[in-house]
């Protein structure tokens, strides 16, 4: 998705000419073009709007772009990477690496990420009609359906963030929501992906804690810029400019007696900063969190692609061969369910980097997995808990 633009205050009066030569009011424009009519006045305001919607307005109106847009300085890219440079290493100290079930040594992103997928459709509130179900029977896709192995269509989540500036994604527990946000927060600093953005990564359940003293953008300040005095922040101004990748993490681990408070900030923060991009991340089967200026997409299980690639990750430079982890896994159907969920998929590894098989059953595969993960951690209270497991 390209830039967002802003009207210059010459260019206003062009467009109020033009609607008033036409014959039309905000609300005829806003049909024309297709969006909200708060969009055109958000638009008429001088607030930044997708190029997309800027282009349909100057279409419909007889207008050009360079007629009535805005000219933009250096003064703001200036700013984005000078702020950039200051919080490049938070931004790599809290998404560069993961830390799974706690081991003693965490896991470089680089080295273990796998590309995310996703569904433009919710399998939870997924509705299919009588006529859909019956002809996925005859075609032999109904079975598929019932046990979660949808056909449906997916693409990569980069893609959608590029598409749209409001994102909602949903997944299971252990689907990869959090690695996702912190691989684009990671590809954003280093230059390849919306490399004109300051990325922001902001863990909500560390938010709600604070959320009754300080509002998002606050708190975005102490986080980020903590040495800057507030004056002297060019974070607002580099937010006013639409010029933010915005990552909102665990909607779901918010507090039940915060989560309201946290959800109003939210939502009026990304209406009052309507050209930035934001991302927001819950767990499927939490409480119904509605956004409704936000896209919803779910992340999607992994394929034997993303299987294959997640174990050669893993496995490079050990003893254990991913390729025959992966044939002892393709041969386990149960196996092979579980390997789907980047975390069980983790788990599995684990446990086959440890002992070259896996156990008979579910309950002790957990078990073994959970005791590769303490082993990991240099832990010595397995032999005090594990009858209890």
């Amino acid at each position: 998705m390209g830039r967002s633009l802003r009207v210059s205050e010459e260019g206003v009066q062009k467009v109020k000419n033009a609607l008033k030569r036409l014959g039309w009011k905000q609300q005829g424009l806003a049909t024309r073009v297709e969006c909200s009519r708060q969009t055109i006045s958000s638009f008429l305001k001088r607030n930044r709007i997708s190029c997309e919607i800027f282009k349909s307005i100057c279409s419909e109106l007889g207008l050009t772009i360079k007629e009535v847009a805005e000219i933009e300085s250096n003064n703001i890219n200036n700013l984005v990477l000078k702020v950039r440079e200051i919080i490049e290493s938070i931004i790599r100290d809290r998404c560069g690496t993961m830390r799974i079930f706690d081991m003693a040594q965490p896991i470089g992103l680089n080295d273990i990420y796998t590309h995310v997928n996703i569904l433009e459709k919710i399998k939870a509130r997924r509705r299919k009609s009588i006529n859909e179900l019956l002809q996925e029977c005859e075609s032999g896709k109904l079975e598929g359906w019932v046990f979660g192995k949808t056909t449906e269509t997916r693409f990569p989540g980069i893609e959608a963030v590029e598409k749209y500036r409001k994102l909602m994604i949903w997944g299971n527990p252990g689907a990869g929501k959090t690695t996702f946000l912190k691989y684009i927060a990671i590809q954003c600093i280093e230059g390849n992906f919306l490399s004109g953005y300051l990325p922001i990564f902001l863990t909500l359940r560390d938010f709600a804690e604070v959320a009754d003293k300080l509002g998002i953008l606050e708190y975005l300040h102490q986080e980020f810029l903590p040495n800057l005095p507030r004056q002297e922040s060019s974070l607002q101004e580099i937010i006013r400019e639409g010029r933010a990748i915005i990552l909102f993490d665990g909607l779901d681990e918010v507090r039940e007696v915060n989560v309201e408070d946290v959800i109003r900030k939210i939502r009026d923060f990304s209406d009052r900063y309507p050209a930035n991009h934001f991302i927001i991340t819950c767990r499927i089967a939490a409480r119904e969190y509605t956004f409704d200026k936000f896209t919803e997409v779910e992340v999607a299980d992994f394929d034997d692609e993303q299987i294959s690639t997640f174990a050669n990750n893993w496995f490079e430079n050990k003893s254990v061969k991913p390729e025959y982890f992966l044939e002892q896994v393709r041969e386990n159907e149960r196996v092979l369910e579980l390997a789907t969920n980047p975390l069980l998929l983790t788990l599995l590894c684990l446990v086959f980097e440890e002992s070259g098989d896996f156990p008979a059953n579910r309950s002790e595969l957990y078990k073994e997995g959970f005791r590769c993960a303490i082993k990991k951690m240099g832990c010595q209270a397995w032999n005090s808990t594990s009858s209890s497991l």
